[in-house]
């Protein structure tokens, strides 16, 4: 069975390449520089290239840098910030608390996630995602009503995703015409049904195994 074969620089090698800055063939060697990503959303820090002896300036990588690169592409953080009536957020950490005891407000985002990823892996309840939306946001405005006179504040729930899962989230935003917002009022109302309800659903076995590893 025949492999590929990888060829090991060390920093100080020479070898020859075309600059494209120069536009043409030029002796390059290999350092550690910074390398930003192709689209301006980040660098990744020290990476081994091979840079061009006349310019200075970054002609190659090697294969030995790409798995560094492509790992730092996927855990540059992409903020996601909402702000929702403070009720809403303590269903959010009474779930949490009903799952681990231990479950501080960094799980928030564990259950985010969970939610995202059962979504997508059942397009039934992603159908019915926005309706359902709908109707849960209008039995809050309802119960907004009924303490008339009691100023509700907002409370901000933010953290850091990576680009792959805000992409899943931009993905079901198009699919249901929710926003960040709603999207997070929807994890708030599934939390509601399946966490907090006198017969919590089969999730919260599977949520209390995700909080033993994210509190070990």
């Amino acid at each position: 069975m025949s492999t590929n074969m990888v060829k090991l620089y060390q920093p100080g090698d020479k070898s020859r390449a075309v600059c494209p800055h120069c536009a043409k063939l030029v002796t390059t060697t290999f350092n550690y520089r910074d390398v930003p990503f192709d689209d301006g959303s980040g660098t990744v820090r020290d990476i081994l290239t091979a840079v061009c002896d006349e310019c200075a300036q970054i002609v190659a990588v090697p294969a030995q840098s790409t798995p560094a690169i492509r790992h730092a592409r996927e855990v540059a953080d992409i903020s996601l910030e909402v702000s929702i009536p403070a009720p809403e957020v303590e269903i959010l950490d009474a779930a949490a608390y009903r799952i681990d005891p231990r479950a501080t407000t960094r799980f928030r985002k564990s259950l985010f996630a969970y939610y995202l990823s059962k979504w997508q892996r059942e397009t039934g309840e992603l159908d019915r995602l926005q309706e359902d939306v709908r109707t849960w946001l209008t039995q809050r405005q309802a119960l907004s009503k009924q303490i008339a006179g009691i100023k509700i504040p907002k409370r901000r729930i933010s953290f850091k995703l990576s680009p792959v899962t805000n992409q899943n989230v931009r993905k079901i935003m198009d699919r249901t015409n929710l926003d960040k917002t709603k999207l997070m009022r929807g994890v708030i109302m599934m939390t509601e049904r399946e966490i907090l309800s006198d017969k919590p659903g089969p999730v919260i076995r599977e949520l209390q195994e995700i909080a033993a590893i994210v509190n070990a």
